[in-house]
């Protein structure tokens, strides 16, 4: 009988142990996501722990419901657990913002050298444009729809002038606010820089010393992974905690390696799968090309980027290896998202200066050859006019998680931006869209 027992133990506690350990990696998800979150929105935006507490996690899951957090002040960290499952710290950094830590510790990386001497902020001229005030203000309406948007900031430029502004009660055109999926247009920006400065280049394969020749994988291009064309498979379903996209955002030491792991689905440049994987490898090539010329990686986006064209305000965050979380993690104010729209809207010009390749902006906005009409490097387009009905086929735009919007509108020499945490039932087709079409309209 006592053999029988042992027998059956040694059945039992390495699928209970099995099963502890993947109940555990189902845990990082919400943990991973409260933890984050909170020491950002505290840290980095700057507001009252207990109105991130009552405001940011409503109609995501009820399992958010059962997170504990631990939030210290004079230590700049916020611990979290589910039910003592999943435990997770963020740590703030006054240069990098929060990082998520699950467990696997984090890479030291060295603060942002000094900011330029000179004021770099680009002042915008605020000449309110009255229609197209009202048309905004619409945003904050949420009995204008069935389902509520929770609009947080939003900001109309046309003309280099701000013909539009208004802010929710608690913020205000200084709050930073969070760009999710926008952060993706970064790097794509990033990329760009790194290829006029012949670090990289478009065509380049053989990328990663993890897809080493013989690997069907070193046939992937940087302009493969631009156009989200790279093959990989990669599953983004955030309501599934053993999905891809949760595990690599909160679970994951490295992202851009997690995401590189993955095998090929496809041949690469024959299908397009939107895949916040393959920006995070995108920062990982960034990373290690950089790094083997020289050149301060962390510095790279403020540098060349943020500072040259006014974004004072932007902090990009970091996950666990130091690698800039390009798929989700940027923080800014509105103001700011509309200076880098501007970028794109001026043609890769900003101050007088050509901060991105002469032909960048037409890359961007040009389908995946022969994939699809509605996606270019990075940015979702409107060739077709089918996405955005009735809007002119030239615009183009950054969408992320919870409604963050840049769209860029060359016809009416515009930019509109909006932010804030926009949940199911909600969709943009039916609360987000007449909004933004009465705005045009309005232009």
């Amino acid at each position: 009988m006592r053999t029988k027992f042992l027998l059956l133990m040694l059945i039992i506690l390495p699928v209970l142990a099995f099963g502890l350990l993947k109940f555990d990696d189902v845990a990082h998800v919400p943990a991973g996501y409260v933890t984050k979150v909170t020491c950002s929105e505290i840290f980095v935006a700057g507001r009252a722990p207990a109105d991130v507490a009552t405001t940011n996690f409503q109609n995501i899951s009820p399992t958010f419901d059962w997170v504990s957090i631990d939030v210290d002040d004079a230590g700049k960290t916020v611990r979290g657990h589910f039910l003592g499952f999943g435990r997770s710290v963020a740590v703030f950094n006054q240069d990098h913002g929060c990082r998520l830590d699950p467990g696997t510790g984090l890479t030291p990386v060295a603060p942002l050298p000094a900011r330029p001497s000179f004021d770099v902020r680009i002042p915008f001229t605020k000449t309110l444009n009255p229609p197209v005030q009202d048309a905004l203000l619409q945003f904050f309406d949420d009995a204008l729809t069935e389902h509520p948007i929770i609009t947080r900031g939003a900001v109309v430029l046309q003309n280099g002038e701000i013909a539009a502004e208004h802010y929710a009660e608690g913020f205000t055109a200084s709050t930073r606010q969070q760009s999710w999926s926008m952060a993706k247009g970064v790097i794509q920006t990033l990329v760009g820089i790194a290829i006029k400065q012949g670090h990289l280049d478009l065509d380049e394969a053989d990328l990663l010393a993890e897809w080493p020749t013989a690997d069907p994988r070193a046939k992937i291009s940087i302009n493969n992974l631009l156009q989200m064309a790279s093959g990989l498979a990669f599953g983004e379903d955030y309501a599934n905690p053993f999905s891809d996209v949760d595990q690599m955002l909160f679970n994951a030491g490295d992202m851009g390696k997690f995401a590189a792991g993955k095998p090929l689905a496809r041949d690469p440049g024959t299908h397009v799968q939107y895949s916040s994987g393959t920006t995070n490898i995108l920062s990982l090539i960034l990373k290690r090309r950089l790094g083997e010329s020289g050149i301060n990686y962390h510095a790279f986006p403020y540098t060349e980027l943020f500072w040259p064209i006014g974004m004072q305000s932007a902090v990009f965050e970091l996950d666990p290896s130091g690698s800039f979380v390009g798929s989700s993690y940027i923080y800014a104010t509105p103001r700011d998202f509309a200076r880098f729209g501007a970028l794109y809207l001026q043609g890769g010009i900003a101050n007088g200066t050509q901060i991105l390749p002469g032909n960048w902006v037409d890359y961007t906005t040009t389908p995946a050859a022969g994939i699809t009409k509605h996606y270019g490097a990075h940015w979702s387009l409107n060739r077709d006019g089918v996405g955005l009905p009735g809007l002119p086929k030239d615009i183009f735009y950054l969408g992320g998680n919870d409604g963050q919007y840049i769209f860029v509108i060359p016809s009416k020499n515009a930019v509109i931006v909006r932010l804030g945490v926009m949940r199911y039932p909600a969709t943009f087709e039916q609360d987000v869209f007449p909004r933004i079409a009465a705005i045009y309209d309005a232009l």
